[in-house]
């Protein structure tokens, strides 16, 4: 079995979207079996390794909102700056399908969002995406912008986490997402997605010593029968 993944790859590391604007960890391939129900290891099954979110949910703090709105204005601002809003929008990419789908949505399941870290009060929002939100919603003024943003912030949070990272994920609409968050992997999981056409059966691990794991996920399969925590 193929193991996929780097010293990076485990949450006592850095790693977030902000290696997007970096250099990617050097990558490493292990050959290891996975166990299924009576012991044996399944030869071929290609395993991603992806990191594990172990922060705790916490309240969330007036001030952090007070942040996020205080980004947005200046964002908006920016987007009025820009000389052609249109073609300047960022685009909306589309969620992963078929396979690669299925084993993107099972290892951030798995993860529980070690990405999002780096998302601060910022979200990773700029004017680029106030552009595209503004021409999708053209109804929508300024105001009614920094409106619908803070009503999309949970409750509560993973502390040190993105405003937005609420207990059951991201809580925007892809729509409303930076393009960075539409269009980052973590190594792990990118380093699948490039290679996505070689791998027919796939085992998710998510952490280091605590680990979280997926059951084996086939081509043929819709949808992962269950989770082994």
């Amino acid at each position: 079995m193929i193991a996929i993944g780097t010293a990076e790859s485990l949450p006592v590391a850095r790693q977030d979207a902000t290696l997007a604007r970096g250099a990617e960890p050097h990558m490493t391939t292990h050959y290891c079996p996975v166990p299924t129900g009576d012991g044996a290891a399944l030869d071929g099954t290609q395993t991603v390794i992806v990191p594990l979110n172990r922060k705790a949910l916490v309240a969330m703090p007036a001030e952090r909102v007070r942040r996020l709105r205080k980004h947005l204005v200046e964002s908006l601002r920016g987007e009025r700056e820009l000389k052609h809003p249109a073609r300047s929008a960022s685009p909306v990419r589309p969620e992963p399908e078929g396979f690669v789908g299925l084993v993107a949505r099972t290892a951030c399941t798995l993860c529980k969002g070690w990405c999002c870290k780096g998302g601060e009060e910022h979200a990773y929002l700029d004017e680029r995406t106030m552009a595209r939100v503004r021409r999708a919603r053209p109804e929508l003024d300024a105001r009614a912008v920094l409106r619908l943003y803070s009503e999309r912030v949970p409750p509560a949070a993973y502390q040190d986490s993105c405003v937005f990272h609420g207990p059951e994920g991201c809580t925007l609409d892809r729509a409303l997402r930076s393009d960075l968050c539409n269009s980052y992997f973590c190594s792990g999981l990118g380093r699948f997605v490039k290679r996505a056409d070689s791998a027919d059966r796939v085992v998710v691990i998510a952490g280091g010593e605590e680990m979280r794991t997926s059951p084996v996920l086939a081509r043929s399969l819709e949808r992962p029968t269950g989770l082994r925590v």
